[in-house]
């Protein structure tokens, strides 16, 4: 059995504070974690003479959350720690990622070195889970997947991951079959997508060759689709079709799904409603552009919502900053979430663990992974919405990260 240690003096949100109808705050209760082969082994009231133990670790009186996930992001794409260059002219998404691939393999630093840069960008922001798009079709082979792979042996112990094997290029337009199979055969854990309607031109023989891998492996699909329209609509609504027909129901996730716009009145309303019962869940970088879904509404629908960072610095984005609680900022302001309420709750779509403190609980319980973030803030509304740096991470016990 290995040896305990506490986290001395952190404060646990336990109720709102309320005065006269309005919330204006969060009680917090202070506490010790004793924590024992990466998990919470004891939770106790904090008493200041605790604070003696050679093992002990003060948490300064800040406030624990939830650690942080980053549900998309691309490891093999980003460019940091290479000197500035703005992306290069493309006019379509073919354009672009043709060009990708020359521009990436004539970097000065290796994929491994970018990987590890944006990984430890990430982890410095409180993430300690990632779901990262990996590149894999004919033009590529498994070298990106291999890459990424030598890069997580270095963060074992340090992280959580899911590779996802994604066909950028198209399923059938490069014909990326066998190289999809070959990864998920390696043990990737997701099989991925993109633009099955418009990309690769079929969108029954692309969803049917996509769902076919996933039941043959036994893993969840999580794909992108950018389209608009018709080509988004659709598609949309042939997932939900073969969620069914695969009985795949919360093992599907849709990247972007900017699509979501276009259904108009009860269509609308029903789509949304079937994409919750199957447990279809939407992942959003949350941009700016005008073509962000109607997440507020999809998560009041009942479906679930994360996000992710997606672009950070690559072939396809000068911007992206690897924060993904800016992600979460900006998705507060975009949808008007300014309520202690609101503001609470929201931090689910970056931790996928409500908090439920209007229950007079606390999140944190016995037996948990000891993975979370400690912030120097009141609350976590404060949190979401003034951006605190994140204090220390921990992941399974141990520190990561600390300022």
């Amino acid at each position: 059995m290995g040896e305990s240690k506490w986290l001395r003096n952190v404060r646990v949100e336990n109720a709102y504070l309320a005065r006269e109808g309005f919330t204006y705050g969060s009680k917090t209760k202070t506490v010790d974690i004793e924590i024992k082969n990466g998990k919470i082994s004891d939770i106790m009231d904090h008493q200041k003479s605790n604070l003696d133990g050679n093992n002990d670790i003060d948490g300064n009186n800040y406030l624990i959350l939830p650690t942080l996930r980053e549900m998309h992001c691309h490891l093999d794409k980003s460019k940091l720690g290479v000197p500035w260059e703005p992306i290069t002219p493309a006019n379509n998404i073919v354009e672009r990622f043709t060009s990708e691939i020359k521009e990436l393999d004539n970097l000065s630093l290796s994929l491994k070195d970018r990987a590890k840069n944006l990984i430890e960008t990430e982890i410095s922001n409180g993430v300690t889970f990632f779901r990262s798009h990996i590149d894999v079709h004919p033009a590529v082979g498994q070298c990106y997947l291999e890459g990424v792979l030598e890069t997580l042996e270095d963060y074992q112990g340090k992280l959580d991951y899911e590779l996802v094997a994604f066909p950028q290029h198209g399923l059938l337009r490069s014909n990326a079959y066998d190289d999809v199979k070959k990864a998920l055969e390696s043990g990737v854990q997701l099989i991925g997508g993109v633009d099955p309607s418009s990309l690769d031109g079929d969108l029954e023989r692309s969803l049917s060759q996509t769902f076919e891998l996933a039941v043959q492996f036994n893993v969840p699909i999580d794909i992108h689709v950018h389209d608009r329209n018709e080509h988004g609509t659709e598609t949309v609504k042939k997932l939900i079709e073969y969620t069914k027909q695969s009985n795949w129901q919360g093992k599907v996730a849709i990247s972007h799904a900017f699509g979501l716009n276009d259904f108009v009145g009860e269509e609308r309303e029903m789509v949304f409603s079937e994409l919750a019962e199957q447990g279809i869940s939407v992942i959003s970088s949350v941009p700016i552009n005008g073509r962000i879904p109607p997440l507020e509404e999809l998560r009041v629908a009942g479906v679930n919502i994360n996000l992710g960072c997606d672009n950070v610095y690559d072939s396809w984005s000068p911007f992206g900053t690897g924060d993904i609680l800016g992600k979460l900022n900006r998705y507060a302001e975009i949808h008007r979430l300014t309520t202690q309420e609101a503001l609470t709750n929201s931090l689910a779509l970056i931790t996928g663990k409500p908090l439920n403190i209007e229950k007079e609980k606390t999140w944190i319980e016995k037996d948990m992974d000891a993975s979370f973030i400690l912030v120097d803030s009141s609350s976590t509304a404060e949190f979401v919405a003034r951006q605190n740096p994140v204090k220390f991470s921990f992941y399974k016990g141990t520190v990561v990260h600390s300022l």
